[in-house]
């Protein structure tokens, strides 16, 4: 057994990993941290970060490149630099090169101050995404446009202080399967219903799916994962596990800095 086969973040079968950075956090304690990263993007990846007007939104770009370029290379070995990626027709990503390395399957999502990737060998059909609970919506007007009837009501009988995060977690899960399926917004939300608690929580659960409508998609082939971090910030994971468990584990990292799995936050969707 290699030495990176015993390595603690290294890939475990048919598990996922959730990679969670709080950018903002790293930033403030070290400013000059933005260099080390830069050095490592493409100069495609350079030019689409500078094509964001604001400064925020380009520490966020880069936060993220950095992050899934560092996480594929602890489990490979390979550079940071090697890494090349594409999209679909519909803009999910994929590993383009470098060539002969293990399946890997990724997802990234970001919102202001943190950016988390999930990564799996065995679920090819994987989607993450993360969400401020203090960013304002018109939750009720959205859900009526893009929910389905049981999840509204569900959200009509939220206490008031609650349905700004209650939102943002059913419009996590909502995003994590649709960044699963790879089919972006051209899906209908609606088709896809979660359960949840009768009272928002902060997590970890599993949340179960049915699929309603025209859908080909099974409820009991996928497994949602739901959580709440530093009651800040909304996080869903998903994937299409055939009906298998999804187990999860979770680190926090600083690429290129330090590193550190999470035990106490691992759970399992059975």
């Amino acid at each position: 057994m290699s030495r990176q086969d015993r390595a603690p973040h290294h890939l475990r079968g048919d598990e996922v990993q959730l990679w969670r950075f709080f950018y903002e956090d790293a930033w403030a304690q070290e400013a000059l941290i933005a260099a080390d990263y830069e050095a490592f993007i493409t100069p495609g990846e350079r030019q689409r970060m500078m094509a964001f007007r604001f400064e925020k939104d380009q520490r966020q770009y880069l936060a993220a490149r950095a992050l899934i370029r560092t996480v594929l290379s602890l489990q490979t070995g390979a550079p940071p630099t090697a890494w090349r990626f594409g999209a679909s027709a519909r803009g999910k990503p994929f590993i383009e090169a470098p060539a002969g390395q293990p399946p890997l399957h990724f997802n990234l999502a970001h919102t202001h101050g943190l950016v988390v990737c999930a990564l799996s060998m065995a679920h090819t059909r994987l989607g993450v995404d993360v969400e401020s609970i203090d960013r304002r919506t018109a939750a009720l007007d959205i859900a009526h446009s893009h929910f389905s009837p049981a999840e509204c009501a569900w959200l009509r009988g939220v206490p008031t202080e609650q349905l700004h995060q209650a939102f943002m977690q059913l419009w996590t899960l909502k995003e994590a399967w649709i960044k699963a399926t790879g089919e972006g917004l051209s899906a209908a939300l609606s088709q896809c219903t979660f359960t949840l608690p009768a009272r928002p929580g902060a997590g970890p659960a599993a949340v179960p799916a049915t699929f309603l409508g025209g859908s080909t998609e099974q409820g009991a082939h996928w497994r949602f994962i739901q959580a709440v971090l530093q009651d800040r910030f909304a996080v869903a994971v998903g994937a299409d596990t055939q009906g298998q468990a999804l187990r999860c584990r979770v680190f926090d990292t600083v690429p290129l800095r330090h590193h550190a799995e999470r035990p106490e936050l691992a759970f399992t969707a059975d």
